[in-house]
């Protein structure tokens, strides 16, 4: 009887051809978060599960359950021990797993991976059960038991465990290629990253900034984000871009509605040569539609014309509420919350176009030089690393 962590695959499990191409990566994503608190050896299996062994010696299963609750690609972490095929087995173990719960009700649930197995899922589920109601005298309620127990037969092997720990869904952290997501210290692009990483893709950050036209807060919480997003994808790039000098070269040259769609069409260039540059292949933003003035269907229209790569909008659907929502659950929310100075609010104009048009837009942007600014702002940009854990390499 050894103590093990089960997880089971989310998606990927409806992949045909390509599932070998998923698990790798996500066999990859399990060893990597767990670094430094298991060896790598101590993760086997594939094809819908993985299995975990624990040290009985070492108090680091909620470090590891922890952990493995941000790895994509996984639906649910369940705590347990690997037995022989008895029954006298199965029974033992569930009684120890229960032995400390306070329940009324009770049901068995096998899956039987060796279908060899002499005994059919239904017949281990009633002997185990019949032991249990008996053992702890309780009832057996198969639609909403206060407990469940899980057998699963594989060759040669079970594994017994109770309850599921609900996993992250999605696909497995870079599976989906590469993206340059536009950041600020507010809820919504941080929620947007999270939910593009979700299906699989790789991100790559650059922030604005108007220091030192004003203060370094939206530069230190952007770092404090992107030290809890990095924990779902290990690795990660933040460029660090002063916008400030350019955003006042658009307010002495241009019409003030304007002003903010043409920082927003400028913020676009810069991060899609930074994609370019990081063989992105596509831009990601927290707009939602409506949420702002920059963000009605012909602003949104008239931004998405300066780029020649996609622009994803994760959020694009989602109001404020469902957005903060997220920032709750992923632990950004208590950072977000706190005051900044956002670039777009720096030298913001009292009335903002709502309905742009392109002509004047045009036209606006004529009177500066863009392609100038453009290498201006990479030349200042500087470019932070994070990791997750600390012994990544």
């Amino acid at each position: 009887m050894k103590p093990i962590i089960v997880v089971h695959h989310h998606e990927i499990g409806l992949k045909g051809k390509n599932r070998g191409y998923f698990e790798k990566h996500l066999l990859r994503n399990v060893r990597l978060t767990l670094k430094g608190l298991l060896p790598q050896n101590a993760v086997t299996g594939g094809f819908g599960r993985f299995i975990i062994y624990i040290d009985p010696n070492q108090e680091v299963t909620n470090e590891v359950i922890g952990r493995l609750k941000k790895v994509f690609g996984l639906s649910n972490i369940c705590f347990g021990f690997e037995t022989g095929q008895s029954i006298e087995e199965f029974n033992s173990i569930a009684e120890s797993l229960l032995i400390e719960k306070s329940f009324s009700t009770i049901c068995v649930k096998t899956s039987r991976a060796n279908k060899a197995y002499p005994k059919t899922s239904v017949e281990v589920n009633k002997e185990v059960g019949a032991f249990l109601c008996s053992r702890f005298n309780v009832r057996a309620n198969l639609s909403q038991p206060d407990e469940t127990i899980y057998i699963e037969i594989v060759d040669k092997l079970a594994y017994v465990y109770l309850s599921k720990i609900p996993g992250a869904g999605g696909l497995p952290a870079g599976v989906s290629g590469r993206v340059v997501s536009l950041i600020s210290a507010g809820f919504d692009s941080p929620v947007a990253s999270y939910k593009i990483m979700k299906r699989g893709a790789y991100v790559v950050y650059v922030h604005f900034h108007s220091y030192p036209f004003v203060s370094h807060n939206s530069i230190d919480q952007v770092k404090k984000i992107l030290e809890l997003l990095t924990q779902y994808q290990y690795f990660s790039k933040l460029y660090l871009v002063p916008f400030a000098e350019c955003q006042q070269d658009i307010v002495l040259k241009t019409p003030q509605p304007l002003r903010v769609i043409l920082y927003r069409r400028m913020m676009v260039r810069v991060a899609e040569r930074i994609a370019t540059n990081e063989k992105a292949n596509a831009l990601v933003t927290g707009e939602s539609l409506g949420q702002v003035a920059s963000q009605t269907l012909r602003n949104i229209r008239v931004i998405n014309n300066a780029a020649k790569l996609p622009i994803l909008r994760p959020l694009v659907g989602s109001d404020k509420e469902e957005i903060i929502d997220v920032a709750r659950k992923i632990e950004t929310y208590d950072i977000c919350k706190e005051p900044y100075d956002d670039c777009c609010s720096f030298l913001t104009p009292r009335n903002p176009e709502t309905w742009a048009d392109p002509a004047e837009i045009a036209e606006a942007e004529a009177q500066f030089d863009v392609n100038d600014w453009i290498e201006k702002l990479l030349v200042k940009t500087e470019k932070v690393e994070f990791k997750f854990p600390s012994s990544y390499t």
